[in-house]
């Protein structure tokens, strides 16, 4: 149930009753959000029991990704808050106050 700051519960005006935070529904969009993961490689140059790598980072396979979007919990959809790249201004990274990062080494 949703609950208030002081860790009471949040109730509905009209009934009385506490509010439900999330449904089913919601369980099951965000249980798509994290489809299209695989394990890594088995790599040579450590021991291991098992015949799947567990050490590194599990790689995302693109085409066993779920690609409709994920109702969120605020009634809208995860990742609204993000600006699509269609919807900068043109050329706004060459705008006077840009910002760059610098995010990696050159794979050369």
């Amino acid at each position: 149930i949703e609950l208030n700051e002081d860790g009471t519960p949040v109730l509905a005006p009209a009934t009385g009753s506490p509010i439900e935070t999330y449904t089913n529904d919601h369980i099951e969009s965000f249980a798509r959000a994290w489809t299209g993961f695989d394990r890594a490689d088995a790599r040579g140059n450590y021991e291991q029991k098992r015949s799947d790598n567990r050490l590194d980072p599990m790689k995302i396979k693109a085409n066993w990704r779920d690609p409709f979007p994920k109702v969120g919990l605020d009634g809208g959809f995860v990742g609204d808050g993000y600006i699509l790249c269609a919807d900068l201004p043109v050329q706004s990274f060459l705008k006077e106050g840009a910002r760059y990062r610098f995010l990696g080494g050159s794979p050369l």
